[in-house]
C-alpha cells in the first residue's frame, strides 16, 4: 500500500516484513513499542495513568517534564514539587523506536525525513530532537490542559542521516542501552545528537483496541473487541497473539496462551472467553521464562528481527515480567497501529511495525488493598515526618537510595508506615489511579481524605 508523503515528492512503502537483516534488498524500517492501558474488572478504561515505570535518560527530550509521574514510594504531599495524575490519560504509548536497515552495497549516508502522528494523542518525549506539535497543550498551564479525543499530535525529524554515527549519549540506564544492543544503522539529527534508533513516548486520551470483562463470579474473562469506527468497515483485523500473565512479588508466574482472534467491526464483539483465574501449580519461576520465550517467538513471527525482538524484551524486563500484576498481552494489529500512530518517511523503505498491547487488569489483591484504605479510622501523614525526625540516618539512606533511581525503597527503611499507605504502595505502578477511580466509582469518606491527606488529587477534571 502506498501513502502520500507529508515531505517532498517521495513515498513510503507500508509493507509487511522486510528481508534478511544480513543482506537486505531494500531499505527496511522496523519500529517496535507498547501501548498502556489500565482497565476495570467490567472492561472500563481508566485515566491519570501518566506515570511512568521506565523512565528514560535526562538527555532526552520532553515537551513538559510534569507530564509524566514518576512511580515513588513518596505520594505528592511527601514529595515537594511532585507533578500530578491527569483523567485524561488513558493510554500511554511507551517506547517505539525505530531502526533503519541498509540495503547490500547502500551508499551511506542517506538524508530523509520522517514525521509520526498521534491520533487522541500528544507525543511527550523523543530523542534526537524533533519538532514537536500538542494541540491544546497551554503554553501558560503549569500543568498540561486538556487532551481531547480529536487532537493529533505530531513528531517530525528533518534532515535525519542514516549511516552517520556522531557518538552517541553516555548513559548507564537499561531502559535506554537495551535497544542500542541492535544491528541497525547509525542515525544522526541535524541538531547533531546521534543514536542507533529513533525514539518517542506519548499520553493519549483514546480507548485500547481490546477490553478483558470480568464473569459476574469472577470464573472468566471476555475479550471484547473495540475497534475505532474508522476501522470497523475494514474488520475483521486480526490479531496474532495474546497472553493472559499473572506475575507474582515472589518472581514467579503463570500464563496462558490465547490463540489468535479476528476484531469484528461491532463494537465490544466478543473474540474469546478464557478462565481468569490459575491454580497454585500453574506458578514458577520457569513460567516466567516460558512466557517471555513464547513473546519472543510472536514478535518474531510478526516482523521482528532476533536482536530486536531482544531488545523490546529487554527494555521491558522489569515492567513486563518482574512487577507484579495481571496483565494481557497481544499483538497490535498493524491496521490500528497506522491509524492511531501514522508513520511517514521521504525514504522509500519497507515498514514493519510490531507494537505489544499491554492491559493492566484491576485484581482481587487490588480490590482489597482499596477497601483497607477506605476502612482505616485515621489518616495523616504525620507517621512520615515523624520517621524523618527520628531517624535521619535511614532517611540520608532512603534519599541515596532515590537518587540511584530506587524510588521504592521506603518499606526498607520506614518500620512505622500505617496500613492504609501500605495498602496504597501494594497498589503498583497505578496506585494514583485506582485510589481516585475508586473514589469517583463509591465516594468513600475515608478514600477521599486519604486522597486530601496526600495530595493525590489533580488540578483538573475529578469529580465523583
Amino acid at each position: 500500500m502506498r501513502i502520500p508523503l507529508i515531505v517532498g515528492v517521495a513515498v513510503a512503502v507500508m509493507c509487511g516484513a522486510g528481508s534478511a537483516q544480513e543482506a537486505p534488498d531494500k531499505w527496511a524500517l522496523h519500529e517496535w513499542g507498547t501501548f498502556t492501558s489500565l482497565q476495570s474488572e467490567q472492561g472500563g478504561t481508566i485515566g491519570w495513568i501518566n506515570t511512568e515505570d521506565e523512565p528514560v535518560p535526562g538527555f532526552v527530550h520532553r515537551l513538559r517534564r510534569s507530564l509524566l509521574v514518576p512511580i515513588d514510594d513518596l505520594a505528592p504531599v511527601l514529595s515537594k514539587g511532585a507533578p500530578e495524575v491527569h483523567p485524561d490519560v488513558l493510554v500511554r504509548l511507551e517506547t517505539p523506536v525505530v531502526y533503519f536497515h541498509p540495503p547490500k552495497g547502500a551508499r551511506l549516508p542517506v538524508t530523509l525525513d520522517l514525521r509520526v502522528q498521534f491520533r487522541g494523542g500528544w507525543l511527550t518525549e523523543y530523542y534526537p530532537d524533533g519538532q514537536s506539535v500538542a494541540p491544546g497543550l497551554d503554553p501558560r498551564d503549569a500543568g498540561f490542559g486538556r487532551i481531547r479525543a480529536d487532537a493529533v499530535g505530531s513528531l517530525e525529524w528533518k534532515g535525519l542521516k542514516v549511516g552517520k554515527d556522531s557518538g552517541f549519549p553516555e548513559t548507564k540506564e537499561a531502559v535506554w542501552l537495551a535497544p542500542r544492543n541492535v544491528k541497525a544503522a547509525a542515525i544522526t539529527a541535524a541538531s547533531g545528537e546521534s543514536e542507533r534508533f529513533l525514539f518517542y513516548r506519548g499520553v493519549g486520551y483514546l480507548t485500547a483496541p481490546l477490553a478483558a470483562v470480568q464473569s459476574e463470579d469472577g470464573a472468566s474473562y471476555s475479550i471484547r473487541g473495540r475497534l475505532p469506527a474508522e476501522l470497523s468497515p475494514k474488520a475483521p483485523i486480526g490479531i496474532p497473539r495474546m497472553w493472559l500473565a499473572d506475575i507474582r512479588e515472589n518472581g514467579s508466574a503463570a500464563f496462558r496462551a490465547l490463540p489468535p482472534a479476528s476484531l469484528p467491526g461491532e463494537l465490544d464483539a466478543e473474540i474469546a472467553r478464557i478462565p481468569s483465574g490459575f491454580s497454585e501449580g500453574d506458578y514458577s519461576p520457569a513460567r516466567m521464562l516460558d512466557l517471555r520465550k513464547d513473546m519472543r517467538e510472536g514478535l518474531i513471527a510478526d516482523g521482528l528481527f532476533a536482536d530486536e525482538a531482544d531488545a523490546l524484551l529487554n527494555t521491558w524486563q522489569a515492567s513486563y515480567f518482574q512487577a507484579a500484576g495481571l496483565r494481557l498481552f497481544f499483538l497490535v494489529p498493524r491496521a490500528w497501529t497506522d491509524h492511531v500512530l501514522p508513520l511517514t518517511s521521504t525514504l522509500p523503505c519497507e515498514m514493519t511495525r510490531v507494537m505489544v498491547g499491554r492491559l493492566e487488569l484491576v485484581t482481587p489483591g487490588q480490590r482489597g488493598c482499596l477497601k483497607r484504605i477506605a476502612a482505616a479510622k485515621a489518616c495523616s501523614a504525620l507517621w512520615y515526618f515523624d520517621w524523618m525526625k527520628k531517624h535521619p540516618e535511614a532517611v540520608r539512606r532512603h534519599e541515596q537510595r532515590r537518587r540511584e533511581g530506587d524510588l521504592q525503597s521506603l518499606r526498607q527503611d520506614c518500620v512505622s508506615i500505617p496500613d492504609d499507605y501500605l495498602a496504597y504502595l501494594e497498589l503498583g505502578r497505578f496506585r494514583n489511579a485506582l485510589v481516585l477511580d475508586e473514589y469517583r466509582a463509591n465516594g468513600s469518606a475515608q478514600v477521599l481524605k486519604f486522597i486530601k491527606t496526600y495530595d493525590l488529587a489533580p488540578s483538573r477534571g475529578f469529580q465523583r
